[in-house]
């Protein structure tokens, strides 16, 4: 009877799941208080004009059914309904805003604007209000970014990594263009603000390093793709990809410990307890397909051997919180549902390492070093992936029209607001700095 001859050393499924392993951040929701915005009532004086009324009735409509895929209890909409959503909103917002700029003197409201958002990436959802038309835009742009990342969370839960390596990208993106484009424009003035006057999404350093986060998360995705091919990989862009990978988490977590050190306070600490199991895990996978690259290309047997011994040793849990090794897995962990597929990669390492150990002593003899040579092992990863490049349709302002002069309602708070909002939080950045 033909078979197998020895134990199977093709990379398990586990080790796949492993390294597309991706938590998710809630989307920041519209407020139960604000839901009852009606912009025609709040330009019924100078929003007279037709194409304004039809601008503002959309406006109405896509902003209620963006509501609506934000709060549905616990119905679960799907996150590429959230991002067709947030994107219809866009438009209009984006054309009000760009109205009461180029037309001031006209931007009077019958009726004031308060927009309040909660914020999807902080551990608890706490409520800002603003009553900036920036706001709301700036807002609902991060939504769609929140969105993208959570249909590429949904991908790569079913397997789809192509597609789920898109939307981290586009979600790179959008956070690429908040943190360069959008939100300085609003900061160009300056000031002071409290730390609790804006959500994350709102914070250019927040914005920052959820861009290099979601690159590396789509390169995860990436190396799941090769991972998932017939035939052998090329285990040497697989180590070069794992090391960027982790160099890209740990970069992250730099930033929001530098720029953002009070946000980061207040996200879930499992959240980074993860991110230090990616970045470690990582790090470990990198010199295991390094090693694979050496034995089975370079038939440089005793340097794979030595190599696939640190990877091994890397997966260790560590004695201290600040020690080598993995990040204990206790009970009620998000880790925990990581450690069936953990013990499986470990075990498949072990597995691999013992038949190399056997061969070299039986066939090949070479000295396996004690040390890793620094001109062998790489001194750094390599981050191929870009953000997908995302600007703000250009669109056309509306007409807002005084009926004479003197006349209509209060005049709007958009752009005081606006200004006043950046003033204080850029002088916050500078003292973060």
């Amino acid at each position: 009877m033909d078979g197998p001859v020895g134990p199977d050393l093709s990379h398990p499924d586990s080790l796949i799941r492993i390294t597309s392993t991706v938590l998710k951040f809630r989307c920041p929701k519209i407020t139960a208080k604000a839901k009852k915005i009606d912009f025609a009532r709040s330009f019924r004086t100078v929003g007279t004009h037709p194409t304004t009324q039809s601008v503002l009735k959309t406006a109405n409509s896509s902003r209620d059914y963006l509501y609506k895929s934000l709060n549905t209890g616990k119905k679960n909409v799907p996150h590429k309904t959230i991002a067709v959503a947030a994107e219809k909103y866009i438009t209009p917002i984006h054309q009000l805003l760009i109205a009461c700029r180029v037309q001031p003197e006209s931007a009077r409201l019958d009726e004031r604007l308060i927009f309040e958002w909660s914020t999807g990436i902080e551990e608890k959802e706490r409520s800002f209000k603003s009553e900036a038309i920036m706001y709301e835009l700036v807002m609902t742009i991060a939504t769609e970014a929140m969105a993208a990342a959570g249909t590429g969370t949904d991908e790569c839960a079913a397997g789809e990594f192509k597609g789920a390596c898109r939307n981290f990208k586009k979600a790179a993106g959008i956070f690429d263009y908040l943190a360069k484009t959008q939100l300085p424009q609003w900061l160009s003035k300056g000031g002071k603000i409290d730390d609790d006057a804006l959500p994350a999404e709102a914070k250019i350093p927040v914005c920052e390093a959820m861009k290099v986060l979601m690159l590396g998360i789509s390169q995860q995705m990436a190396v799941a793709t090769v991972l998932m091919k017939e035939g052998t990989p090329n285990w040497s862009l697989l180590a070069k990809l794992s090391l960027g990978i982790s160099e890209q988490f740990k970069e992250f977590v730099t930033i929001m410990r530098s720029k953002a050190s009070s946000t980061k306070d207040r996200i879930d600490l499992e959240f980074f307890t993860l991110m230090t199991f990616q970045i470690e895990m990582q790090r470990s996978l990198s010199l295991y397909f390094h090693s694979r690259h050496y034995f089975e290309k370079e038939l440089k047997y005793g340097l794979a051997i030595a190599m696939l011994h640190k990877a091994v040793s890397m997966t260790k849990t560590r004695e201290t919180p600040t020690g080598r090794g993995l990040p204990e897995i206790r009970s009620k962990s998000p880790l925990k549902s990581l450690e069936k597929d953990l013990n499986d990669v470990k075990k498949h390492m072990n597995t691999l390492l013992a038949s190399w150990e056997k061969d070299n002593s039986g066939v090949y003899f070479e000295k396996v070093p004690l040390k890793l040579p620094a001109e062998m092992t790489l001194s750094e990863g390599t981050q191929m992936m870009k953000p997908e490049p995302y600007e703000l349709k250009v669109v056309d302002p509306v007409a807002l029209i005084l009926p004479d002069a003197g006349s209509g309602g209060e005049p709007i708070d958009m752009v005081d607001s606006d200004a006043e909002l950046a003033r204080q939080l850029q002088e916050q950045l500078n003292a973060e700095d």
